[in-house]
Order: structure tokens, then sequence, then C-alpha cells
């Protein structure tokens, strides 16, 4: 029996993993504010293709290129923040609740 979040729904939402329906700006955005500690314009990553302003709506075209909705577990961004070729290391692992959140949002269709 799941105690949380509405997965599975008769009206559609959720995925059936207990996550209900989550959205970029309340549930992904925030468990990638570490990010902006370097992923800023004049931070350690910099040079890279994923930069944010501070903005969730500003941001979230960006975030949204690193997602694979059709392989969510492939996902780029679920790579990067595993460690999977990201120099700043591991931020989540993959089985930690996080990462978990993450994965669900992709899974969901990653909406804004």
């Amino acid at each position: 029996m799941s105690t949380g979040g509405t997965g599975g729904t008769a009206d559609g939402g959720g995925t059936g993993d207990g996550q209900g329906a989550l959205s970029f700006a309340t549930d992904a955005y925030p468990l990638l504010s570490v990010c902006k500690n370097c992923h800023v314009s004049g931070g350690a990553a910099s040079g890279t293709s994923l930069l944010f302003s501070g903005n969730a709506a500003t941001d979230y075209p960006t975030v949204l290129s690193f997602v694979d909705t059709s392989a969510p577990a492939s996902s780029r961004l679920l790579s990067k923040v595993s460690g999977n070729g990201h120099g700043g290391g591991t931020i989540y692992a993959a089985g930690s609740p996080e990462y978990q959140t993450l994965l669900a949002w992709i899974q969901q269709g990653a909406p804004q």
C-alpha cells in the first residue's frame, strides 16, 4: 500500500510508482538547484550546454533538451546527475529518492 502521492489514479495522473503528478517548477527544478553552483554564467561549468538562469520557466527548455521521454531511464539528465560523464561527480545516486523523482517526472512526460 502506497502512502505517498496519487500514482495510478483513475484520472490518469501519476505513474503507478507512488509518485503523483509532478511538475518541473515544483518537483524537478528544486532538485536541480545544486547544479546552479557550477552551471551558471561564469561558473565552473559555464562552458557546457546546461546553464541555469535562476528562473524555472526560462530554464525549462534547456533542461528539457537533456531528457528523453521515449526512454526516460536513458535521459542525459539522469546520467549526469548520477555521475556518468559529469565533471562534478555524483549529485544523486541512481537509487536515491531525488533521482527517482527526476525519473518519475521524465516518465510523466517532463511536464512544465
